[in-house]
């Protein structure tokens, strides 16, 4: 093929949907550290107003290539790694509802509804297929497996405005109790198979996710801090601790799109971390909080120059092998 045949819109990758639940998560951290201040919400405002553009134009591309290139959508579902970021069309979709409700009540509503609908039905199509096609082995599970199944634990984050209260506790159940399961076959994955390829190191992160989106999201359900609530904040601040252990690993690997799987499950548990914050004080997770956002800021912005740098360069929309 040429190199004109091998670029364009037509090889623009769904893993870049990633880049507006980042950029979501980055609002929610702005928002709390706002509230808490009690600044106005300008500045959380304008990233959401980034979060919202950055999503039209991927839903848009996203249209056009399940349009003109339809099997190229219907490939990337089929793989092992790019159909779980298919989850990510949902998640921005719940992160910029949660994001819309001190601003439009209405808006925020039809956000999350649309999401929420998304989420069910994708949901749905990915266990079923997991289920009952058996083309994949223990070598193609990686962390962006996780994503699908997040996104069930993000609902009810604007969930407990708009819906009623069983609609909630279901997502939060299916998140939850499947990411256990995911967990278990993560370590099995990870001790007795091959490494991970490069490229996805990145996607480990995602293993923030859960315990730091499910403690914020049982909170929000329940208005307390039990027992269950210390577990999910303990076992996020381990993980992060653990990764935080081996952040050169991370960081010396070449720029790739994936890249963005940092950003979110950073701003999951800096989220959960301030909200735990506020809820028993203490100097030291203030401390850490703050550098929590400081860090999530620059390296959103780092991100975000690279994938700039990346379409300046025509680098971003190019047929993998």
């Amino acid at each position: 093929m040429s190199d004109a045949q091998e670029k364009g819109l037509r090889y623009f990758p769904i893993a870049l949907f990633a880049s507006v639940m980042g950029v979501s998560g980055l609002a929610l951290s702005l928002r709390l550290v706002e509230s808490i201040y009690e600044f106005n919400n300008i500045v959380s405002n304008i990233v959401v107003v980034i979060a919202t553009l950055m999503f039209l134009v991927n839903i848009t591309i996203f249209f056009y290539r399940l349009i003109n290139f339809s099997e190229d959508v219907v490939k990337d579902f089929n793989h092992p790694v790019k159909m779980n970021f298919f989850g990510a069309i949902s998640i921005s979709l719940l992160l910029l509802g949660a994001l819309y409700y001190d601003m439009h009540e209405g808006l925020s509503y039809i956000t999350w509804l649309l999401g929420a609908i998304v989420q069910f039905f994708l949901t749905l199509a990915i266990l079923s297929r997991l289920i009952w096609q058996h083309e994949f082995q223990l070598g193609n599970f990686n962390p962006a497996w996780f994503i699908p199944i997040v996104g069930n634990i993000v609902v009810p984050l604007a969930g407990v405005y708009h819906a009623t209260e069983w609609i909630n506790w279901m997502f939060f159940g299916i998140g939850i109790v499947f990411s256990v399961i995911y967990y278990t076959i993560f370590i099995q994955r990870v001790y007795f198979a091959p490494p991970i390829p490069v490229k996805l190191t990145p996607t480990y992160f995602i293993l923030l996710a859960p315990p730091g989106i499910g403690f914020i999201a049982y909170i929000k359900l329940t208005e307390q801090f039990d027992m269950f609530a210390y577990v999910l904040i303990g076992f996020a601040l381990y993980i992060g601790f653990l990764f935080l252990f081996q952040l050169r690993r991370f960081f010396t690997i070449p720029f790739f799109i994936s890249w963005w799987a940092f950003i979110f499950p950073s701003a999951a548990i800096t989220n959960a971390i301030i909200h735990f914050q506020q809820h028993i004080g203490g100097t030291v997770l203030e401390i850490i909080f703050h550098l929590q956002v400081g860090g999530l800021i620059t390296l959103t912005v780092y991100v975000f120059a690279k994938t700039v740098g990346l379409i300046m360069q025509r680098k971003l929309c190019i047929k993998e092998e």
